[in-house]
């Protein structure tokens, strides 16, 4: 069970998050210097075939929409990409796709991402600030642009229409080799959260993490430490990096199939599993048991579901307080 307060959840007497401390409470954006993950994003050649596989792990999608770049005029113009969203409490996923006819450096981005496998390819940071974090960025060594005011059509639940939006920092294509990494601040949290697309039946709470394979995890590490301002620890056969909501593992290839055995591993690096924290395990049991979802572990704080049936990545749902990722 989870008791929601003021905008945000409040952790019930017993439960414990992977960074926090018990009755600790999550906003849904943050606050001053802190940094949350955000959300992970798919891409995707077939957004039917995306469709129904968040349906089957309990998760409705967003109706399809097309993003557009608002210009300095105030006009609008395709990036590119068009998206659906599985809408958790705290965090969500994103499923992207290409729109036919438009290029763009981020469409390319998108058609490399493909050619090395279908499945993560995206992970998002939210700040409160994005120009002061342009400026750190810059100062870490990274090469961001200037935030992007990111606009998409909304409707909602009490009828009629919404702008969700967002200011968005992005890097070159090439800055980091896991795919597209970036930072933005959520403007309107309140259009994007609507409660009739919002996760409910699987008892899915909060996005808490993502698992990295690399080759060198070493170097991701002291990179993404960079990046998110946030220390590397180094555990077992990687590295964790906890946020202000949410977390990094990065890990060797060894670890990766230690942690999650019978995953293949496609390509190197490869963002092989997102985390979800569940408020009643049991619960999330038995809807994925119902649904008849495989699963490649079933321990008794996680479960995680195979990535034929999470397009190309392990989902990792868990108990509050249990680690999603144990490495060894």
């Amino acid at each position: 069970m989870v008791r929601t307060i003021c905008g945000s959840i409040a952790i019930l007497p017993g439960e414990m998050t992977d960074n926090s401390t018990e009755n600790q409470s999550f906003d849904q954006t943050p606050q001053g210097n802190q940094i949350f993950l955000d959300h992970v994003g798919w891409f995707v050649p077939d957004m039917g075939e995306a469709s129904a596989v968040f349906d089957q792990l309990g998760f409705p999608l967003t109706p399809f929409t097309v993003h557009m770049n608002e210009q300095p005029d105030g006009s609008r113009v395709p990036s590119g990409t068009a998206n659906r969203c599985a809408m958790i409490r705290r965090g969500y996923l994103e499923v992207l796709t290409r729109v036919p006819e438009v290029e763009s450096a981020i469409t390319k981005q998108m058609d490399d991402g493909l050619a090395r496998y279908t499945g993560l390819h995206l992970i998002a940071f939210t700040v409160a600030d994005t120009e002061a974090v342009t400026s750190r960025l810059r100062e870490a060594g990274f090469a961001p642009e200037a935030p992007v005011a990111l606009r998409r059509p909304m409707p909602l639940d009490d009828g009629g229409e919404g702008t969700a939006a967002f200011s968005v920092i992005r890097l070159p294509s090439d800055a980091m080799a896991e795919g597209r990494v970036q930072v933005l601040s959520q403007d309107t949290p309140d259009v994007v959260w609507q409660p009739s697309v919002t996760a409910d039946e699987n008892a899915l709470d909060m996005l808490s993490g993502l698992l990295i394979c690399a080759e060198d995890p070493e170097e991701a590490a002291i990179r993404y430490e960079r990046f998110t301002g946030h220390a590397r620890t180094a555990i077992g056969g990687g590295f964790r990096i906890a946020l202000d909501r949410g977390q990094i593992s990065i890990c060797t290839p060894a670890a990766c199939t230690k942690c999650l055995p019978g995953i293949d591993i496609p390509d190197l690096p490869f963002i092989a599993a997102v985390s979800i924290r569940s408020a009643d395990l049991s619960a999330t049991r038995a809807f994925l048991a119902a649904r008849d979802v495989p699963l490649l572990a079933n321990d008794s704080g996680r479960v995680a579901v195979h990535p034929r049936v999470g397009m190309g990545a392990s989902f990792v749902f868990h108990a509050a307080g249990e680690e999603p990722f144990p490495l060894t």
